[in-house]
């Protein structure tokens, strides 16, 4: 049997198992903490992200990933100052981010071995390690995001630059039918500033009877249809805009309008008509003209021929030596009425020639006009008798209303056609010529009793080559060009002339000139 230890041997063998299991321990934290080590070392090599542990800016440790972000083998990693991959613009961010406890990412531009850069996200936080102050970051490329935020920006801006600068004016309105975005064009067609019209609900472009006659048609909008409406806004200063409006809704969130201002439009379309209108009018002018050509031209050659006819034919027979003095005579009256018929012809297609070429000028004389009326009705005497007519002369008795300043020649040149005109078309009735003054302006007149002007032939008396025919009466000579020519005197002397007429009633035609005062 063993003896029984003492006390001291006891305590011996105590102490010595205490050394035993405390060396245990130790074998046993630092399989423990090798165990970890390697578990997070197969963390950090298997992250996609490049991972540095930095000291004092220069890198004591580095990642797979680290290594082939930089294009560095490890070893060349190792000891390199942080600051010698960084762009020279972000070199003082990075300084003050390394010096700095927040977590916090950045963005930097990173050179690789080979020069390259590419676009990085850091993050990074400050750790004390075995009593050292150490940085551990995570550097991850988003050049490819970033490339792709750029080309968005681009696509963006360019898209936005397109609609700002749209013609029409675009319209982004929220489902309640808020206002939320408009274009420059909308706020130059309304006159509102964008604070004033953001938010507002769109019906207060509209007023309450545009909106009544032609709704907005949320409910086609929101089955996926297009509308499309012609309709009247109301700018900011209460200006009604006829536009067209074309809306739907693209997106589940939003309804899109393009309004198109319709004034230009409908101005050139109303200018077109117009234009249309003037052209068919002188197309019809044009043809009407054409038409009165050729029946002027056939009615030359008669009017022409009969008086060369009468020239020639009573010539011939004055060769005749047997004829008497009397019958002589009475060939030569006939050849010279023929020639001043023909000389008359050919004096009414010179004045028109000469006043469309603008060779016809105006005189500036004193003129006492009731002396000219005066010889006027005596020359007309002999034709008045032989219709059996009577012809009236009056003018204003106050003889400031005598004297004028005028073109004697052609107001008796007027007014010769016009007496004429009436004596040759009444027949045992009266004609009545004289002035008056009205409004600042003397107003000439002749009025007979004769057979009247057909309604169809009021509007165009005064074009060329243009004769009325009446229904039973005989066709007068002439040329057609009489009243034309009295038409185109009166304006050059800055009146107006027009008639009034009733078949079998007779007519009156008047004309004003400028009462100019001595």
């Amino acid at each position: 049997m063993e003896p029984k230890p003492t006390y001291d041997e006891l305590l011996a063998r105590i102490i010595l198992l205490e050394d035993k299991v405390a060396q245990l321990k130790c074998i046993e934290l630092t399989s423990s903490s090798h165990e970890s080590e390697e578990r997070l070392k197969a963390l950090s090599e298997a992250t996609l992200d490049g991972i540095f542990i930095t000291q004092n800016g220069y890198c004591i440790e580095a990642n797979k990933s680290a290594c082939e972000l930089l294009g560095y083998r490890y070893e060349e990693l190792i000891g390199k100052s942080v600051i010698s991959f960084i762009h020279p613009d972000y070199v003082d961010c990075v300084k003050q981010k390394m010096k700095s406890d927040t977590a916090e990412s950045y963005e930097a531009i990173i050179f690789r071995k080979d020069g390259a850069t590419f676009h990085a996200d850091i993050k990074g936080r400050n750790y004390t390690f075995n009593g050292k102050r150490v940085r551990v970051s995570a550097v991850r490329d988003i050049t490819e995001r970033k490339v792709t935020e750029q080309n968005l920006i681009d696509s963006e801006n360019k898209y936005r630059e397109v609609i700002e600068n749209a013609g029409d004016g675009i319209l982004i309105g929220n489902l309640k039918g808020e206002i939320i975005e408009v274009n420059k064009g909308f706020l130059s067609l309304t006159g509102y500033e964008y604070d004033e019209i953001i938010n507002q609900h769109i019906s207060i472009l509209f007023s309450k009877e545009t909106l009544a006659e032609r709704p907005l048609r949320f409910d086609l909008l929101n089955k996926g249809q297009s509308v499309i409406f012609e309709r009247e806004i109301i700018d900011k200063k209460g200006t009604t805009i006829p536009i067209e409006m074309n809306s739907k809704r693209p997106h589940a969130d939003y309804y899109l309008a393009i309004i198109r201002d319709l004034r230009e439009r409908q101005k050139a379309e109303a200018d077109l008509r117009i234009t249309n209108k003037q052209l068919r009018i002188a197309k019809e002018k044009a043809e009407e003209s054409d038409r009165l050509k050729s029946a002027f031209l056939a009615n030359m050659s008669h009017e022409i021929r009969t008086p060369m006819n009468g020239i020639i034919g009573f010539a011939e027979l004055l060769r005749d030596v047997t004829l008497s003095p009397d019958d002589r005579f009475a060939y030569l009256d006939v050849i010279l009425s023929s020639g001043y018929q023909l000389l008359n012809i050919i004096n009414d297609v010179l004045e028109i020639s000469r006043i469309e070429t603008g060779q016809v000028s105006t005189k500036k004389e004193s003129i006492h006009l009731p002396s000219v009326l005066n010889e006027l009705e005596i020359f007309f005497q002999p034709m008045t008798s032989q219709n059996r007519n009577e012809l009236i002369l009056s003018y204003p008795e106050l003889e400031e209303f005598h004297y004028i300043i005028g073109d004697e020649a052609k107001i008796i040149q007027v007014l010769t056609n016009l007496i004429s005109n009436a004596l040759k078309f009444t027949l045992r009735g009266t004609v009545h010529f004289g002035y008056a003054y009205e409004n600042d302006s003397l107003c000439f007149y002749v009025k007979d009793s004769g057979i009247g002007i057909p309604p169809e032939y009021i509007g165009r008396i005064f074009d060329r080559f243009l004769q009325a025919e009446h229904e039973g009466y005989g066709k007068q000579r002439g040329t057609g060009l009489g009243l034309s020519i009295c038409q185109k005197l009166v304006e050059l002397m800055g009146g107006k002339i027009w008639v009034e007429s009733s078949v079998a009633v007779g007519s009156t035609f008047h004309f004003t000139l400028p009462f100019n005062k001595i």
